[in-house]
């Protein structure tokens, strides 16, 4: 079994040390949040997952700048929690957001470039849009 809550309290106590500001501990923090994120998401914990994934973007976000593959991750990740909290608008939000960056790193022939159509196509679906919901996943 998938022991979440070991997970997360094993990520907040490596938070508790990364305490300096040095560019690479910011970036270990970030990673840190987003990871939280993720076990948070993966344990229906949606809002808490939510916090985890914004704290890992502003982080993100005063390092890199806005085009950069680790911001896009956490645009990503932060649509795919708000799309399973049914919060679907800012879902779209947030996938329009990774998805922009991801094109204009990556091109059209990448695999995060298709998660995130594929992240589209679902918030679009789950919003009762269904010709965006279609045109995403065609892509």
């Amino acid at each position: 079994k998938i022991q979440y809550n070991q997970a997360i309290e094993n990520y907040e106590n490596a938070l508790k040390d990364g305490l300096d500001d040095s560019k690479s501990t910011q970036i270990s923090v970030a990673n840190s949040h987003n990871n939280l994120g993720n076990a948070y998401d993966n344990n229906n914990q949606y809002d808490k997952a939510i916090e985890h994934y914004e704290k890992a973007l502003k982080i993100r976000l005063d390092i890199f700048g806005t085009n950069h593959s680790d911001v896009a991750r956490s645009y990503h990740n932060l649509g795919n929690s708000c799309r399973n909290n049914k919060q679907y608008d800012k879902a779209i939000e947030y996938d329009e957001k990774a998805l922009k960056i991801r094109l204009n790193i990556f091109g059209t022939n990448h695999s995060d470039v298709a998660w995130s159509y594929h992240g589209l196509g679902n918030s679009y679906y789950n919003n009762k849009q269904y010709d965006k919901a279609i045109e995403y996943n065609e892509k």
